[in-house]
């Protein structure tokens, strides 16, 4: 069974081999004036990911952060733009509560609830909400073991 302290093991690796796909650490500070920016509260493992590393690109996957990385572009590019662009601009339904960590890479969101549960809306299937991960740590663990998709 999968720990919490092995996903942040594996993520250390990562950072070691390949720090260029990693942001750059936040403050609890700067991460508190995110929540208050976007009026949510991120679960304890994001703000940890947001503490120790910003941001990341993962296995087919961008994680955003509050730190850009410079393949991101220079719009739209951290949690609290890509939140505000698919609730404000889209009006993407159904993610109120949601703040987006990821996409798909086909346009749909992946976000995170207040339970903590990590979810893909997909407009393809009238905004069918699908659960990835039980929570950022699963979520994480599956982009990295690439199961992020397998059927259970």
């Amino acid at each position: 069974m999968l720990e919490d302290k092995d996903v942040w093991n594996i993520l250390d690796l990562e950072y070691k081999r390949y720090p260029q796909d990693f942001g750059k650490s936040n403050d609890e500070e700067k991460i508190k004036q995110a929540e208050e920016s976007l009026a949510l509260t991120f679960t304890s493992s994001y703000k940890k990911f947001l503490n120790k590393y910003g941001s990341a690109t993962l296995p087919g996957h961008i994680i955003y952060g509050l730190t850009p990385l410079p393949e991101m572009g220079t719009t739209i590019n951290n949690v609290i733009d890509k939140t505000n662009f698919y609730k404000q601009t889209q009006k993407w339904p159904g993610i109120d509560n949601w703040y987006i960590i990821s996409d798909d890479g086909r346009g749909n969101p992946i976000g995170i609830d207040p339970e903590g549960k990590v979810w893909l809306s997909d407009h393809d299937a009238d905004f069918e909400q699908v659960n990835l991960a039980e929570n950022f740590e699963k979520f994480l663990y599956k982009l990295l073991t690439d199961t992020l998709y397998e059927l259970n």
